[in-house]
């Protein structure tokens, strides 16, 4: 199928930096929770598990239901407003946290910036495909994806120095450190709201969208396409999040660095190689269909996951801090270049009138998949090897080769698959 391109170069790119910029906001926003669960912990009285539902499952569980029947929404109005719509919606969540007075108000909080959110991945990604058409749309979904690691440095790093400044300022009594980080972190929200409305309506508000085909008979004549790179993305993102739920552990375990150390040494590899690898896979992309290699997203992947692959190894397998460090830089971004490749592949395969729909359940799918199995495996596997000291590193070994030649052998299939098809 070809996906063609509704937009000029610079126009395209301004939607695409804009999206971009909404992304990063998003996740400020949802990881901005992080750095005062301590704070919160003490003011409500709270246990680890009350904070762990508050911080995962409250968000979690509202953006699953809602993604798709947002991604439907997608699919038949004005994109520009349903995402306009959803950044309204989470600024009034993150600043329902900021003031909320008990446990039970922060989860509601906490469940209306999942909802909002949910309609920003299938919105942006349907728009960034439209706009771009094939062979071009790999580097701004990957500069789209670039963005969220991003904002997760904000979050962190940016909205540390924030509370800090607070602290020291001494704040009048009344407005807890924390409830101002939340309260101050709205001036990001806004500037990002005035940003978006700069964006022209779509072809949705015009009319121009057509009649929509049944979304199951669309998926229904391409089935095996799309299962293959379900598999090549729910590997790549399981080993993502193998490695963000791990890797300070086995700084810790292995090298006998404190928590601190391994936050400072970890923090500035993902921010730094991460969102460099979502940048060279879409360049990558693109690349290989300029060059007209049919189901280039798929090779990319492939290729992409046999390198993170090897890097992974070296990190699992090194014996000295300076041979484990550049393997973990490796690892970072060469899984950073996975992460945008089955985004443009879907895109490529389903018709523009159904983009927002099947983005949402591709999305959906891989998270539910890859945050539900992965970390909690490496954790059960470690748990079976008598060895405090490397018994985690193995683990996350053979989950590399385990899940990522899965990975890599569905990712083949869909080059093949699309190739034929070409």
């Amino acid at each position: 199928m070809t996906v063609r391109s509704t937009g000029s170069g610079r126009a395209s790119w301004y939607l695409a930096l804009s999206l971009a910029a909404v992304h990063l906001v998003s996740s400020v926003d949802r990881h901005i929770l992080t750095l005062v669960l301590s704070a919160i912990e003490r003011e409500f009285g709270l246990t680890d598990t009350d904070l762990g539902f508050l911080h995962g499952t409250a968000y979690v569980l509202v953006y699953a239901i809602a993604i798709v029947p947002l991604g439907m929404l997608a699919d038949r109005y004005d994109r520009r407003r349903i995402l306009v719509g959803g950044l309204i919606i989470w600024t009034i969540g993150t600043a329902a946290c900021g003031l909320s007075q008990s446990y039970g108000q922060l989860v509601a909080a906490r469940m209306v910036v999942g909802l909002g959110q949910a309609a920003l991945v299938p919105t942006a990604i349907s728009l960034i495909a439209e706009s771009f058409g094939a062979r071009r749309m790999g580097r701004p979904i990957a500069a789209f994806t670039a963005a969220s690691t991003l904002g997760r440095g904000v979050a962190l790093i940016g909205g540390g120095l924030l509370l800090t400044l607070i602290v020291d300022s001494g704040m009048p009594p009344a407005l807890a450190p924390w409830r101002a980080l939340f309260l101050l972190s709205l001036v990001l929200n806004l500037v990002a709201l005035a940003w978006i409305l700069t964006i022209k309506s779509d072809s949705r508000a015009q009319g121009l969208v057509g009649v929509a085909p049944d979304l199951a008979k669309a998926v229904a004549t391409r089935w095996p396409v799309y299962l293959a790179y379900f598999g090549g993305a729910v590997a790549s993102i399981t080993l993502v999040q193998i490695i963000a739920a791990w890797t300070p552990t086995i700084l810790v375990r292995s090298f006998a660095l404190s928590v601190a150390q391994s936050g400072m040494l970890f923090g500035p590899i993902v921010l730094g190689f991460g969102p460099a690898g979502n940048l060279a896979g879409g360049w990558l992309v693109d690349s290989l269909e300029r060059r007209g290699v049919a189901g280039a997203a798929g090779l990319a992947n492939a290729l992409s996951l046999i390198a993170a692959i090897a890097a992974g190894s070296i990190l699992c397998s090194a014996q000295s801090l300076p041979i484990a460090v550049p393997g973990l830089m490796a690892t970072t971004f060469f899984l950073g270049m996975t992460t945008p490749t089955s985004l443009v592949g879907i895109q490529n395969l389903t018709p523009a009138a159904i983009r927002g729909r099947v983005t949402g359940v591709f999305v959906l799918c891989v998270t539910l998949v890859s945050l539900g199995a992965g970390p909690v495996a490496v954790g059960w596997l470690s748990d079976q090897v008598d060895d405090v000291t490397d018994g985690l590193r193995l683990a996350v070994l053979v989950a590399f080769w385990g899940i990522g030649c899965l990975g890599v052998l569905s990712a083949a299939v869909a080059q093949r698959l699309d190739r034929a098809a070409a």
